[in-house]
């Protein structure tokens, strides 16, 4: 390992298993410049010899704080993840949506905390904090988005020193998932989605959304996949539906679904029934939504909760749970009626570990949802 002068700069350069490295000091040949070179070398070699050496050497460049800063705050580098993930395309429009919210919520718990300084105890601390606010589900996946943004910017930014610093939480946080908690326990009993269909059905105001709920509440497919579902994804006879579409915040999931997987779904009676009465009433073309908004457009899905779901649950004297319980009951009830639990992940298109890790029954390969009727 040896400095060579270059200009007003220092360049350091050496070997390690079999590989050349060099890089340099900006405006440091004078006396103290390369006294911290002598410095920076001790490191290097003292790093080699631990087994901790940063082969992008940004541990020992200087850090930058004007032009493409390395040095930057947490709330800076997640935004800067954001640009790098829109600029490959790789964000569905609710994943924009997720990352500004994200951005917005670091802001607020870190402020202008720079990005090296968050560490695991840091990271601890913030999450508990946010959890004050919203469910585990949804901490899980705003770790997961932590996690991928501080491996990014690993060689680009500094950060803090050793492992990334949100993988503690992530994985305490994925322990306590594998046991179902109250919140997750709470699906709507049958009678429940009995009287909030009925209720939709009688509402001068959101009687447009019945069969949509009657479609969820059936066939235990996410909101924006019936959101997105169109005609000409059904079978001819109205007993099978394709899911490979769906729809977040009013707009197309690039994705198609959330996994990314397509599935084609057994429909109860009821829901073929609905469907043909549906089909007769609208004359649709293949393309059109199934189940799209009083304007002709696609469901928001913050709107429908907002303003439809909340009100209805509130006239049913129903314990508010999100439009996605809908779902979470669909299956709970499939499960208990003895569905088996292979066929019963395929149907639903979730995870076959986590549908396990829940659910408990087992039945067989036909319609799998309890048909409890409709209007």
């Amino acid at each position: 390992m040896y400095v060579e002068k270059r200009g007003n700069s220092l360049l350091i350069r050496f070997t390690h298993d079999c590989k050349e490295y060099s890089f340099s000091l900006p405006k440091h040949n004078h006396a103290v410049g390369r006294a911290a070179a002598k410095l920076v070398m001790a490191q290097i070699e003292k790093d080699i010899a631990y087994g901790n050496f940063d082969s992008t050497l940004l541990r020992y460049k200087p850090r930058k704080s004007e032009k493409n800063p390395t040095a930057i705050s947490a709330v800076e580098l997640f935004q800067k993840y954001t640009d790098y993930r829109l600029n490959d395309r790789k964000l569905s429009h609710s994943s924009i949506v997720r990352f500004k919210g994200i951005a917005s919520k670091l802001s607020q718990l870190l402020g202008d905390k720079p990005a090296e300084r968050v560490t695991e105890s840091v990271a601890r601390d913030t999450i508990a904090r946010w959890s004050e606010t919203v469910n585990n589900r949804t901490i899980k996946e705003r770790l997961f988005d932590l996690k991928a943004c501080w491996d990014w910017a690993k060689g680009k930014y500094h950060l803090a020193e050793g492992s990334n610093p949100w993988v503690e939480c992530l994985d305490r946080i994925r322990t306590r998932g594998n046991t179902p908690n109250a919140e997750q326990k709470k699906f709507f009993t049958i009678p429940e989605l009995q009287a909030i269909i009925a209720a939709f059905g009688a509402s001068p105001y959101y009687s447009h959304y019945t069969e949509f709920v009657i479609f969820l509440s059936h066939s235990g497919c996410r909101f924006g996949e019936g959101g997105g579902l169109r005609w000409g994804s059904l079978g001819a006879d109205f007993s099978t539906a394709w899911i490979g579409e769906s729809i977040s915040r009013g707009h197309q999931n690039k994705k198609g679904t959330k996994t990314g997987k397509t599935r084609t779904i057994q429909l109860s009676p009821t829901v073929r029934a609905m469907l043909v009465d549906r089909f007769s009433r609208l004359s649709p073309q293949p393309n059109d939504l199934v189940f799209p908004s009083p304007k002709g457009l696609a469901i928001d899905d913050h709107r429908f909760r907002a303003r439809a779901w909340k009100t209805i649950l509130e006239s049913c004297q129903i314990e508010y749970r999100s439009p996605y319980k809908i779902r979470h009951s669909a299956i709970s009830h499939a499960a208990k009626n003895g569905a088996d639990l292979t066929a019963l992940a395929e149907q639903t298109g979730h995870s076959k570990r986590v549908l396990m890790d829940i659910y408990l029954h087992a039945i067989g390969n036909e319609c799998l949802f309890v048909d409890f009727g409709g209007k």
